[in-house]
């Protein structure tokens, strides 16, 4: 009996310890955050804008072949669909959850009030039958609003709605998300703080009047949060350098990001940039951000082509280096995409402060040529490479 008896506490000891390793492992394993641009949907802006029923699939189609091997036009595996239809959304999430993405950042316009795109999110994600499957978050993607769909070549861009912020337009701003997304259960908390992430930071702290008169308002929304029964907001600061970033810390920001590491600076003589340059560029980004004072989140990009938002008529290489109008990127195959998610991985493990997540550009950034979505040269290779890097599943 004594010999059942220890071989059951040890078995039982044994069984803990697999739980509190599954557990650990849990809890390093970073989330994997996938950009996700919702332009894919006709919406009243755009055909306000561009013409009736507008979407970018329309540049994506007429993209031409700009050099010998230049793969345009590019080829959705799903054909031109409809990302504001939750029955869509909801075969997105299955592939993305099932390669092991957690998390949909999702690009958000928001202009003193005036929205764009939405419907994507509103209609789409948060609609779809399995929407459980995948954490969102957003991305407030406060640039200008300028049309640089195929804009000609040295001519000023026609701004259709500037980006302005203020206290006033701040709380209100957090008052929509309130009603509309902070409430979510599936809404990403960071430390159970509500992930939001602020692209053109420095322009925002700027509007507000500079980092302390943006901590002291940063606060105030926290208290509105309260006031709304939800935690605080976890800011997260889309930047560049070290500097900048210890401005967002004064700011009252937690953690820092960066959209896309879409040049290494080695533009070569047929106007293109190597991927594997790409990669070292990757590399020394973390590296320097790992200095900052706040944690920040590496970026892994999948690619960079911006020539479907171009004019066909404009010879390449193009005589002017301006958005679109820029290098493209090659070579970047799936192998070396992978290796730059190991290396990602990697330095999240050696990164003291252990960085939370990564940020891999894009989910569906077709015309500026970051896509993870099944296309007809790659299939889902893209998206498998994601699995065998970070799904636990697959280890």
């Amino acid at each position: 009996m004594k010999t059942i008896h220890s071989i059951m506490i040890l078995a039982l000891a044994c069984l803990a310890w697999d739980v509190a390793a599954a557990e650990e492992t849990r809890a390093k394993r970073p989330e994997v955050m996938a950009v996700y641009y919702p332009h894919w949907h006709s919406y009243d802006h755009g055909s306000a804008w561009k013409g009736n029923g507008w979407t970018e699939w329309e540049g994506m189609k007429a993209a031409i072949p700009r050099f010998p091997g230049h793969e345009q036009p590019k080829k959705s595996l799903w054909g031109c669909f409809d990302e504001s239809d939750p029955k869509w959304v909801a075969r997105e999430i299955n592939l993305a959850a099932d390669h092991g993405i957690t998390v949909f950042l999702y690009d958000w316009y928001w202009y003193s009030g005036v929205k764009n795109m939405e419907e994507a999110l509103e209609r789409g994600f948060l609609r779809a039958p399995n929407r459980k499957r995948m954490k969102f978050a957003l991305m407030w993607a406060n640039h200008d609003r300028r049309d640089q769909f195929c804009p000609e070549l040295g001519t000023p861009r026609t701004v259709w709605l500037p980006s302005r912020h203020s206290p006033r337009d701040l709380a209100r701003m957090v008052d929509y998300c309130i009603a509309h997304y902070f409430r979510q259960p599936n809404y990403w908390r960071v430390d159970g703080g509500l992930f939001f992430s602020v692209f053109e930071s420095e322009k925002f702290v700027k509007q507000l009047g500079g980092p302390q008169e943006t901590r002291a308002l940063l606060k105030q929304m926290d208290a509105r949060l309260r006031k709304a029964g939800l935690p605080p907001m976890h800011w997260n600061a889309m930047v560049w350098n070290p500097a900048s970033a210890a401005v967002m810390e004064q700011a009252g920001f937690l953690s820092t990001c960066r959209y896309t590491v879409n040049s290494a600076g080695k533009v070569q003589p047929d106007f293109t940039e190597r991927y594997e340059d790409l990669m070292d560029a990757h590399r020394a980004h973390w590296e320097k951000m790992a200095a900052a004072p706040l944690v920040n989140l590496p970026v892994v990009t999948m690619g960079w082509d911006v020539t479907p938002r171009c004019r066909q008529d404009v010879p390449w290489p193009f005589p002017k280096r301006e958005y679109p109008y820029g290098p493209v990127v090659v070579g970047n195959t799936p192998e070396r995409f992978e290796q730059l998610l190991r290396d990602a991985r990697r330095h999240i493990e050696r990164d003291p402060r252990k960085p939370f997540g990564v940020l891999i550009n894009a989910w569906n950034e077709w015309t500026e040529g970051g896509y993870l979505l099944p296309e007809e040269r790659t299939g889902t290779t893209y998206l498998e490479a994601i699995k065998r890097v970070f799904d636990k599943s697959s280890r």
